[in-house]
């Protein structure tokens, strides 16, 4: 997934992708948008997924490209949706 093109004016415009992260914080998952605390959390991860998702329909439906990771153990993000 990368950039995402949409016609404005007769010429083509790349949309940045937004990107949702669960984070571990503790005992609990933060989520975090575009690597900003956006005030969502749960002391679940798979709540926390479920907020960030929601957040990213959001987004996708007012026309932004996203998607939603989640940080692993070592630090990598694994994609959960779309």
């Amino acid at each position: 997934m990368g950039k995402v093109r949409a016609r404005v004016k007769g010429r083509v415009k790349r949309i940045p992708l937004t990107e949702y992260h669960v984070v571990p914080n503790g005992n609990r998952w933060d989520v975090e948008r575009d690597d900003a605390f956006n005030g969502s959390f749960a002391y679940d991860m798979n709540t926390a997924i479920g907020l960030a998702i929601a957040g990213a329909q959001r987004d996708l439906h007012n026309g932004l490209d996203v998607m939603v990771c989640v940080q692993e153990p070592d630090g990598h993000c694994r994609k959960v949706w779309p």
